[in-house]
């Protein structure tokens, strides 16, 4: 009798919602190439016609940013968009150059790469790496085709640049497709395209050497289009899907723990299918080892939350079942972005806080650890409505959603069943019109 009331005041008091790990933002209305985050959470998005998109609440609205970056051409791509220190903008845009903002966006100036006649069908890339000193050092990779491949360098900000070497890499149409500076060291990379493989600098570019593999492994003909580290200097590039492969046939991670000396395959929990043409688009490093991984074709967006030890596919939301997609962020606040192939950027909110309204609320999970159920107190000084979920560690829900109200200055409880998951560590999030709190619970048997 006593669970029949229980069940009974569980049905009535709260309604059980569903929930998706993706959710559409507002746009922006242009087909998203790249998303950068800056300190404040504020998102911006680059697109292929000439204007850099920024949210300043978490995909609500998107303003159009151009001022410096419209040309007159049609559908110039913004490719790249990368923070500096002090939330400085850097911005890649084919055929224009390496643009900086230091208001935000609103305004863009055009670096002087020291490159002439740039052409219209040009291709740039850069990396950023803030210096011991305090200086903001800017490598940059430029493709204005086989017989114009060039380099160039800056250790102030891009205010001068000068050239490094491209000496023996070797060239061909769309020869390069990205370039990186080493987070530990001086090393510099260049990602070379068509089967061409991924080059290093010990010397500033008076030589480079191929590191990404031999000829004898079977695995030769690798090309790479992304290169990124996270905050222990283990470094991470995304390989082309590649037929025939003793590894993996499909588009995969590779991570080097020793600055490029050597590889590992990550494909515990890939996708390892055989995807013809298939592409790392993105790869993006939050905190504790937490990594998006996106892909051109389908089978991702790929999590990891142990520094891509083990992966898993989480593209709930995408339509259809096609998980394509151009770029994904993850902001300082937690919060997610990721561009689908098609239609509007999606967020994942997580754990972020919308505003401080939240933080008065005061939330108890007891008893923690559970077992087989789970009390929610919640005590708010202003009324409201809460959607509350428990989500593990990947960001999945993993039991219905609730809903509980509360008047003004009263408290209310809400309990949850956890007879059937497993033991482990979980966040219960609870998400109100000011904002999303979460706090953490064990399950134990």
């Amino acid at each position: 009798m006593n669970m029949l009331r229980f069940a009974l005041c569980l049905f009535v008091c709260t309604a059980v919602t569903s929930a998706q790990y993706w959710e559409q933002t507002s746009g922006p209305p242009a087909p998203t190439v790249c998303l950068a985050a800056n300190s404040k959470g504020h998102v911006f998005a680059g697109t292929q016609f000439s204007k850099v998109y920024r949210t300043t609440d978490r995909g609500t609205n998107w303003e159009p940013l151009e001022n410096g970056i419209a040309t007159g051409m049609d559908f110039t791509t913004v490719a790249q968009i990368k923070v500096g220190p002090n939330d400085v903008l850097f911005a890649a845009v084919y055929g224009l150059g390496l643009l900086r903002s230091d208001d935000n966006g609103e305004n863009w100036r055009k670096l002087d790469l020291k490159i002439n006649n740039m052409t219209p069908s040009s291709r740039l890339f850069f990396h950023l790496k803030p210096l011991v000193s305090g200086a903001l050092q800017i490598f940059v990779g430029y493709d204005g085709g086989p017989t114009n491949l060039l380099m160039r360098i800056s250790n102030d900000g891009g205010e001068t640049f000068t050239e490094v070497s491209r000496s023996n890499i070797p060239s061909a149409t769309n020869s390069i497709f990205g370039v990186f500076i080493s987070p530990t060291s001086d090393k510099l990379f260049v990602l070379v395209s068509y089967n061409k493989g991924l080059y290093r600098t010990t010397n500033g570019g008076a030589s480079w050497a191929r590191i990404d593999t031999d000829a004898s492994s079977g695995e030769s003909d690798d090309t790479f289009r992304q290169m990124t580290s996270d905050e222990k200097g283990h470094l991470y590039v995304g390989r082309n899907a590649l037929p025939g492969s003793t590894k993996t046939p499909n588009a995969v991670v590779m991570k080097s723990t020793n600055d490029g000396e050597s590889w590992t395959y990550l494909t515990n929990g890939w996708d390892n299918r055989d995807v013809t043409n298939n592409r790392i688009s993105s790869i993006s490093i939050g905190k504790n080892g937490r990594i998006w991984a996106t892909l051109e074709k389908s089978s991702g967006p790929m999590l990891s939350t142990n520094y891509g030890e083990s992966w898993s596919t989480i593209k709930d939301g995408f339509e259809g079942e096609d998980g394509a997609a151009r770029a994904i962020v993850i902001a300082a606040d937690g919060a997610e972005y990721v561009a689908p192939v098609s239609g509007f950027v999606m967020r994942h909110l997580g754990a972020a806080s919308v505003n401080e309204n939240l933080s008065k609320l005061r939330i108890d999970a007891y008893p923690n650890p559970a077992t087989d159920r789970l009390r929610i107190d919640l005590g708010s000084q202003d009324a409201g409505t809460f959607d509350i979920e428990l989500v593990d560690a990947a960001g999945r829900q993993v039991i219905p959603s609730h809903r509980a109200v509360a008047a003004v200055g009263a408290s209310t409880s809400v309990w949850l069943s956890t007879s059937e998951i497993p033991s482990g560590m979980y966040s219960a999030v609870i998400r109100s019109n000011g904002g999303v709190r979460s706090v953490p619970v064990a399950v134990v048997r």
